[in-house]
């Protein structure tokens, strides 16, 4: 046998080893993936933060690191710890809502407490006081994920940390070991930063401004539950065409079937001049911040995809894999029309 036949058979096998190991890495890291991608969206982000720091340290990447994370940790912790119980309220509307078996009778209780009785204002020390009590049976819920969440932040934590620091060294490693050239890594990497600046600015960022501006109305009008539907009204911001509309409009309805025709008019108008000039105006200016090279309609369908496959993760993974999906046919194109 010649040489040159042993050399084609060695690296035919190396060629199918690695495959079967990035296999084997790829389902065992798989369970933290999403982490992981957080990780390197977090670290991306706070480089803006980072890069100071580390000359403010006299060129000390490792202490400015610590330091970014202990910063991202102050103004993260209450924000998760607040949207755990937005979630919670919002879980538990809809499920009320969901238990009612006609329209009028829903459009009602989004404006009714469990009685039947309209909502008294709301009342920022009875809100803190109902939160506190719900805490422990928020703690019981996620009792059973509590492993895995603890290990997944160490994952976030650490992997951040580990990518401010080592980052342009681990992307150096892989520029040149990829099977693809370094320009087309070059694109699918900035596909993936891309993905998670448009998904946080471009999408995330309109619906909130929206959501803010609508909790407020809710509350100046006596609104139940007013942060649950302000959350709710968060979530349908990703709609296309109807968005906002789809929460404020019933909960007017529901205020006109209940005799408040007065709050109903004022919440239509604060949904027409208020809520959706918000959206007419910052979301342009958003998107292009953080433009997200995906039409609104494939990004909501893809976040449906996504929860229906993989659960809450798909929210985040669906749009990135669809993202760098579109990216890798445009290399496709282009390497046709350059050999072509």
């Amino acid at each position: 046998m010649s040489v040159a036949s042993q050399d084609d058979r060695e690296r035919r096998a190396l060629k199918w080893l690695a495959i079967g190991l990035v296999f084997a890495s790829v389902v065992m890291l798989w369970p933290f993936a999403p982490w992981v991608i957080l990780a390197m969206w977090t670290a991306v982000f706070a480089r803006r933060v980072h890069g100071p720091l580390t000359r403010r340290f006299g060129n000390r990447p490792r202490i400015a690191a610590v330091v970014t994370i202990a910063m991202l940790a102050l103004v993260m912790t209450p924000i998760l710890i607040l949207l755990t119980f937005l979630v919670a309220d919002a879980i538990d509307l809809v499920q009320r809502l969901m238990a009612t078996e006609r329209v009028q009778e829903l459009l009602q209780r989004l404006v009714a407490n469990d009685a039947g009785e309209p909502r008294p204002s709301f009342d920022l020390a009875s809100f803190v006081l109902s939160q506190s009590e719900r805490a422990w049976a928020i703690g019981q819920q996620i009792a059973g994920t509590a492993v895995r969440a603890v290990i997944g932040v160490v994952i976030l934590i650490a992997g951040t940390y580990a990518i401010l620091v080592d980052g342009e060294r681990w992307y150096g490693w892989i520029e040149r070991h990829a099977p693809i050239s370094a320009p087309a890594l070059r694109r699918l990497a900035n596909a993936f930063v891309e993905t998670g600046r448009g998904l946080l600015v471009g999408v995330v960022g309109a619906g909130l401004a929206q959501s803010i501006v609508a909790t407020i109305v809710y509350i100046a009008l006596g609104v139940p539950q007013p942060f649950a539907l302000g959350f709710l009204t968060l979530v349908f911001s990703v709609v296309p065409a109807i968005g906002t509309a789809s929460v404020w409009l019933p909960v007017a309805a529901g205020l006109a079937l209940t005799g408040r025709t007065g709050a109903a008019g004022l919440l239509v108008i604060a949904g027409f001049a208020l809520i959706g000039t918000i959206d007419n105006v910052v979301r342009p200016y958003l998107a292009r911040r953080g433009s997200l090279q995906l039409p609104t309609y494939v990004v909501l369908v893809a976040m449906f995809g996504g929860i229906v496959i993989m659960g809450t993760w798909g929210v985040l993974l669906a749009p990135l894999i669809v993202r760098l999906a579109k990216e890798s046919l445009s290399l496709l194109r282009d390497t046709r029309v350059s050999t072509g």
